[in-house]
């Protein structure tokens, strides 16, 4: 079934400030658009959701954040509801390349109410949480990978070393 993106979810907005943050210190992860920004002593979503980097450098870069977690007014949330497996969609935004949406010359923006319209294809729930599942395993696999391929990287630099002595 073909839908629109606003049809499977709603959006939440972050009025988190990060030059706020300083003083709280806790256990609850805040992210901005570069990732885990640091630990504070609250949240403001309960489930895991999807965030939106809307404003600045990254418009469009789409993420899966866990339950108790912020994020800081740059980003937005994406709350899935019950007619959508939330790692389908993360994968299905990811591809939407929501960055062809920004407006504004010297801080680029996206909008919600633009970027809804985006079509949208729904299998069955059983199906989106397979596909949900496998695109996960591979992201996990290539991760393993990419990690595999740094110690390797590591190990021959040592080597040369070993052999050749520190240049």
């Amino acid at each position: 079934m073909k839908v629109r993106l606003g049809d499977v979810c709603d959006k939440a907005s972050s009025s988190i400030i990060q030059k706020s943050l300083e003083g709280h210190e806790g256990k609850y992860p805040i992210y901005g658009a570069s990732g885990l920004i640091k630990y504070v002593d609250f949240y403001q979503r309960e489930k895991p959701y999807i965030a939106v980097v809307k404003d600045g450098a990254g418009i469009g870069r789409v993420m899966k954040l866990p339950a108790y977690s912020s994020v800081i007014g740059t980003m937005q949330y994406i709350i899935p509801n019950e007619k959508v497996d939330i790692n389908y969609l993360v994968y299905s935004m990811e591809y939407m390349n929501l960055a062809k949406y920004f407006s504004g010359a010297t801080i680029p923006h996206i909008y919600f109410r633009d970027y809804q319209k985006e079509p949208l294809n729904l299998p069955e729930i059983k199906v989106q949480k397979k596909i949900g599942g496998i695109l996960s395993n591979i992201e996990k696999l290539i991760a393993f990978r990419n990690q595999e391929l740094s110690k390797f990287d590591q190990l021959v630099k040592s080597r040369f070393i070993e052999l050749f002595g520190d240049p």
